[in-house]
């Protein structure tokens, strides 16, 4: 009874395929009853702030924003991967502030992570960083310049902690999708 009545909630209000029907309804609530993150075409975490997000592309898996507490802010936008992870908390945060005044912002070249990147917990990417594919950054991670991918990079200011194995280079772990 219960996998029928998901079913049919699943088909009538046409919820995406891998969104949980209690996320889906935190979604729909926080959106069109509350009007937090209106603007926002894809399931959102109603803790999570998305500023601009007309200009954030991203490709298959996971939404941004769909973790809890994650600030998105895309003046210069921001460019995400096939599966891209983003952990509770993350900040992507695509242009700084003009010193002398506030309400200006910088212009930098967009935030780009590739494929297959996780973001932990805490981490903040700033303005013009590049993340190749399968790049981890690890919890509380400031990173403020461009990596390569495969690798683990942690600390504030971020740098490489670890190199991945590259599929097809011997490693004893290759990436799986």
């Amino acid at each position: 009874m219960k996998s029928a009545l998901r079913k049919f909630l699943v088909a009538l209000f046409r919820i995406p395929e891998g969104i949980s029907l209690s996320f889906w309804w935190m979604n729909f609530y926080s959106k069109k009853i509350l009007r937090i993150n209106a603007d926002v075409s894809w399931p959102v975490h109603m803790t999570s702030t998305l500023v601009h997000p007309d200009r954030i592309r991203f490709g298959k898996g996971p939404c941004p924003g769909d973790s809890p507490g994650n600030y998105i802010q895309a003046y210069n936008g921001i460019e995400l991967g096939d599966y891209v992870n983003l952990a509770p908390n993350v900040g992507l945060v695509s242009a700084g502030h003009d010193p002398l005044d506030n309400d200006k912002h910088l212009p930098s070249p967009p935030i780009k992570i590739g494929d297959h990147c996780w973001i932990g917990m805490n981490s903040v990417v700033l303005p013009g960083v590049e993340l190749g594919d399968y790049v981890i950054v690890g919890a509380g991670s400031v990173v403020t310049k461009s990596f390569p991918g495969y690798c683990i990079i942690a600390g504030n200011p971020a740098k490489v902690i670890r190199e991945l194995p590259r599929p097809g280079s011997g490693g004893n772990a290759e990436p799986s999708v």
